[in-house]
């Protein structure tokens, strides 16, 4: 995802949601994050708890050049399943939400909907702002009206998203 740079990081991430070990390895797998963000989440549980896995001191103490894959599938392991369809919606809503709110450093943000769209495999959920799908309210008479509503039709999905996913953070 050439679209998502360095400020997409723990600090943007952890201040959305609650992201789990899982989650975690998945966004690098993917590349939507660097494995050194997994490090960075890592410190930051430390620092916060009095009791954490001998992985988790582990990853916390790595460098950048150094692996996270074995400390994370560690952390997976210990932690309790989750649906891949919860995660993937997660990373939907994260990615999209840093989109939004960046939207003015890109030249057609809308057009990188349309491909993350079809990056997780044209996901229901938001087919309301992507441009080329078809819709069933009125047409409002300009190109810049019709382009307002699908920005509209994002922040709702966004706000709605973000209520779904904010009983992950404590």
């Amino acid at each position: 995802m050439n679209y998502l740079s360095k400020d997409f990081n723990h600090d943007y991430i952890s201040q959305r949601i609650k992201l789990t070990w899982k989650e975690i390895l998945y966004g690098i797998e993917k590349n939507y994050i660097y494995p050194d963000v997994a490090i960075e989440f890592a410190i930051n549980e430390v620092s916060e708890k009095e009791e954490y896995p001998e992985e988790l001191i582990e990853l916390a103490s790595l460098t950048k050049e150094e692996s996270v894959h074995p400390y994370l599938k560690r952390l997976v392991d210990s932690e309790e399943t989750q649906e891949d369809d919860v995660i993937r919606d997660k990373w939907l809503y994260l990615i999209l939400d840093w989109i939004y709110n960046n939207k003015d450093k890109y030249l057609d943000s809308l057009q990188i909907v349309e491909e993350i769209y079809a990056e997780f495999d044209y996901p229901e959920q938001i087919t309301t702002f992507v441009r080329y799908m078809p819709s069933d309210a009125p047409d409002l008479g300009s190109a810049q009206l019709n382009e307002e509503r699908l920005y509209r039709n994002w922040k709702s999905y966004l706000d709605s998203q973000k209520e779904q996913f904010s009983t992950s953070i404590e």
